[in-house]
């Protein structure tokens, strides 16, 4: 999926949800948005290549809550919430994955490491056996289709 497509797909969705009464404290979309600065940091702390399309959505739409998913920030806002460095230096360090969203069943979803660049499918890592498989073609088409719940 390219750019003006996702876009064109997010405002669609944001146009419907435009009105929509939320609950106090909740909202759809956090954007903890990532600079040059915290690009080249996680890369250079984690020793990856991080993919093009990811690095821009980060840039553009950042970290946090994403509608119906949550997306690691590359930096944490706050310096509390789990970030892109800290999850991947402690917990898949070794595994050469680089984990950039939680599916909330210990399982997570992220990129395959070959040579230290990260390939542009989105894979699932299964916590149970440290299994990885496929998810979708590239990070626009996971976060379309999970965390806006657009099917392709």
């Amino acid at each position: 999926m390219e750019f003006e497509e996702f876009e064109a797909i997010l405002r669609d969705v944001r146009a419907a949800e435009a009105g929509r009464t939320l609950p106090e404290g909740f909202q759809l979309f956090d954007s903890w948005r990532a600079s040059d600065a915290d690009i080249e940091r996680a890369e250079s702390e984690l020793g990856v290549q991080l993919p093009e399309k990811y690095k821009v959505f980060m840039q553009r739409h950042g970290g946090g809550v994403f509608q119906f998913m949550e997306l690691l920030p590359m930096v944490s806002p706050d310096g509390r919430s789990e970030d892109l460095i800290e999850v991947n230096l402690d917990q898949f360090r070794a595994a050469g994955f680089i984990s950039v969203s939680p599916v909330g069943t210990g399982d997570w979803w992220g990129f395959s490491v070959s040579d230290g660049v990260c390939r542009d499918v989105v894979d699932i890592w299964m916590h149970e056996d440290g299994r990885i498989t496929r998810y979708a073609s590239d990070f626009l088409e996971f976060v379309a289709r999970q965390g806006l719940r657009v099917a392709n």
